[in-house]
């Protein structure tokens, strides 16, 4: 089957709406029958989720006709939806607010995530700060890139540290297996440091940027690494689960650790250093 074809731009164009129209003017401004739980007391959706997801969901479709869409609110009330992801064609997929528990509480650090997956794999990505106004943007094949709120361009590379000494990340631990949280908390010295920001989106853009070098995830939700691993991938790093193999948007959830990192010797670095028994 072709590749399909997308202005990138159009798609940037329609998240950064959706961001001004239905995310910031609640940013702050939430009242409490604006925010519900859904699987959890860390696990919170608002009002802003829902309409930026009604936002995205008819448009991107018009943008590819033929393509089908999963968003992560609509997955919340049928989890068939995922199986698109599975079957040949191309699919959308959407995160609207990602870090929400951080939006809920007028914390800054939030993100909008829109991924392109062609048979299983994402093809395109965009990742939206909605208060920065930046979006950065990744086309397989073609690099990674960050728009700035000015309109300009620059080219995002992963930097790459020279030791494990000085690698830097956001170990997220809170899932999973407990021996294997435990091994990477009693190692966890032997790096420069640690940086959770509760929300993937604004990690991986501080990976893009060199802020931090790597992140662990062991419940890999699509909506939450699709668009990143491409981003992280396309700037010169790998993207790949604890046995080594590379992040698909297919694979299931939960399974092997997930580990993006900034390039190939400093993920072999941390694995033999911190992860490995």
């Amino acid at each position: 089957m072709t590749m399909p074809q997308v202005d990138m731009d159009a798609v940037r164009m329609l998240i950064e709406d959706a961001a001004r129209l239905t995310i910031m003017p609640r940013f702050r401004q939430l009242s409490t029958s604006e925010v519900d739980q859904k699987a959890g007391p860390h696990d919170v959706v608002t009002i802003a989720d829902k309409e930026s997801e009604a936002y995205l969901e008819p448009r991107l479709r018009a943008l590819l006709p033929g393509s089908t869409v999963v968003g992560e609110e609509a997955v919340s009330g049928d989890e068939g939806i995922m199986e698109a992801l599975r079957r040949p064609g191309s699919a959308w997929l959407i995160d609207p607010v990602d870090g929400t528990a951080n939006f809920a509480v007028g914390n800054a650090l939030f993100a909008v995530m829109v991924a392109l997956v062609h048979d299983g794999d994402a093809i395109a990505s965009w990742i939206h700060d909605p208060v920065r106004g930046v979006t950065a943007m990744a086309k397989k094949g073609e690099g990674a890139w960050m728009h700035e709120s000015d309109g300009s361009r620059r080219k995002l590379v992963t930097p790459k540290p020279p030791s494990l000494a000085h690698i830097s990340g956001a170990p997220n631990i809170r899932y999973g297996d407990r021996e294997f949280a435990a091994r990477i908390a009693h190692r966890i010295d032997k790096t420069a440091g640690v940086l959770i920001l509760r929300c993937a989106g604004q990690e991986y853009l501080a990976m893009a940027e060199g802020h931090i070098h790597y992140a662990v995830y062991n419940r890999a939700m699509p909506w939450d690494h699709a668009a990143g691993c491409l981003l992280i991938e396309e700037a010169g790093g790998v993207a790949k689960r604890l046995d080594g193999s590379r992040y698909r948007a297919a694979d299931r959830p939960w399974g092997v650790p997930l580990i993006p990192c900034c390039g190939e010797q400093q993920w072999n670095w941390l694995k033999t250093g911190i992860f490995d028994p």
